[in-house]
């Protein structure tokens, strides 16, 4: 005879499908939060934030003075070489013409002459005036002689009126033609003074070109280039070298401002600078002189940029970023600037995306001030938002404050801005 069949407990079959329900319903929210959209979400820190524009620049003198050939020659000598100091008025070069010294030699032959021709010790020409001068002096002496001879004749009635009248005309005649001579040799003696001083001009003028084929420094400074090889053909105005004064306090950073920036740019702005060889290092600076004409090519204008604590080893030439500051705060709530996008702060709450009232205030490279509706330590979205609506339930990973700052510095390249620290 069989046992007796047990009958199923009706708890048992509640249990069961209490179990089964839950395990559904536990798998089915994990499997929802498995698939719901990742974001990464940092937090809201208190700390200084900075709005500014950036470029790139170059150390350089705030003048180099390009040594040109004042003459057609041949490099004779030179002084100095690339590297060397100099001072100002050093002679650095020679390039001489062998016809400027062949001017000089025939200017001052012509001096020489002119000055015995305008010398009345010496003079032909004024001999010549003063022999024709003294020849009617002669004859209107003897003219006026036989005036007077005629006349005490006419008053003995032994002479007539009309010999006394030719001989009165004579000497007029005489007397005017010795005057002409006077005036003409003033007039001549004027000239030859004249085509001295000309002469003396074309003398000094020559020996001034001699001079010039000696090339100078214009100031203290070193030569920053190798100088042309003596034997050089050079032409007028064709570079040899380079000086400028190196001098640390003398060096300026020369930025290249993109011209959508430059309205931004006033004298006396603070800027603030690194250079590719001093790593780990800043510089602080203010906007010396704003150059008006932009480069045609590359649409950006000068800014010379003084350094107020130039280091001794700056040298021309070297390359860095500049931060023109346009407003800071030294303390601000401050969030990586990506968390704001298109002018809104998202934050994650129980699970779920959730947007901000919160107001933007200053916004630099790194980090963006929140005036209100962010407190320190809350916890805000930085990654893209994209078309995720407000609450859609979203998946979160954590970035430290600093990390997701510096998502936002440029990749560091040969010849691109490199970022600030």
């Amino acid at each position: 005879m069989s046992p007796p069949r047990r009958e199923h407990s009706p708890v048992k079959w509640i249990v069961a499908t209490c179990v089964f329900a839950g395990v559904v319903i536990i798998g089915g929210s994990v499997g929802l939060r498995l698939m719901a959209p990742a974001v990464v979400v940092s937090e809201a820190v208190e700390g200084p934030v900075v709005q500014a524009f950036y470029s790139t620049g170059t150390i350089r003198p705030q003048r180099d003075f390009p040594i040109k050939s004042n003459v057609a020659g041949t490099i004779e000598s030179v002084a100095v070489d690339k590297g060397n100091s100099v001072k100002d008025k050093q002679p650095l070069a020679v390039v001489s013409d062998p016809e400027l010294t062949f001017a000089v030699r025939k200017a001052e032959a012509e001096v020489a002459e002119k000055q015995k021709r305008a010398d009345a010790n010496t003079s032909p020409v004024l001999a010549e005036f003063d022999a024709r001068i003294a020849a009617s002096k002669a004859q209107l002496d003897i003219a006026q002689r036989e005036q007077e001879r005629l006349k005490k004749l006419l008053e003995r009635n032994a002479a007539g009126q009309r010999d006394l009248d030719e001989a009165m005309d004579r000497a007029k005649t005489l007397w005017a033609e010795m005057e002409s001579f006077k005036a003409q040799r003033i007039a001549k003696q004027l000239e030859l003074e004249r085509e001295l001083r000309v002469a003396e001009a074309t003398l000094e003028t020559a020996r001034w070109n001699v001079a010039q084929q000696t090339l100078k420094s214009p100031a203290d400074g070193v030569v920053l280039d190798r100088p042309l090889s003596v034997g050089t053909r050079v032409a007028i105005n064709d570079r040899l070298m380079t000086v400028a004064d190196v001098r640390p306090d003398k060096l300026v950073m020369r930025a290249a401002v993109d011209e959508e920036d430059i309205t931004r740019v006033h004298l006396g702005q603070t800027v603030r600078m690194t250079l590719y060889s001093y790593e780990g290092r800043g510089f602080e600076g203010k906007v010396q002189q704003i150059y008006p004409q932009a480069d045609e090519a590359r649409r950006t204008f000068e800014v010379d940029v003084q350094l107020l604590e130039p280091d001794a080893r700056l040298a021309p030439g070297m390359t860095g970023e500049l931060a023109f500051i346009m407003a800071q705060k030294d303390k601000a709530v401050v969030v990586p600037t990506q968390a704001v996008q298109k002018g809104v702060v998202y934050t994650v709450a129980n699970g779920r995306l959730k947007k901000l009232d919160a107001e933007i205030g200053l916004r630099g490279i790194e980090r963006a001030e929140i005036v209100r509706g962010v407190k320190p330590g809350d916890k805000i979205v930085i990654s893209t938002i994209g078309d995720l609506p407000d609450g859609r339930r979203v998946r979160t990973s954590y970035t430290d404050p600093v990390t997701a700052a510096g998502l936002n510095k440029p990749k560091k390249t040969n010849d691109s801005f490199k970022g600030f620290n």
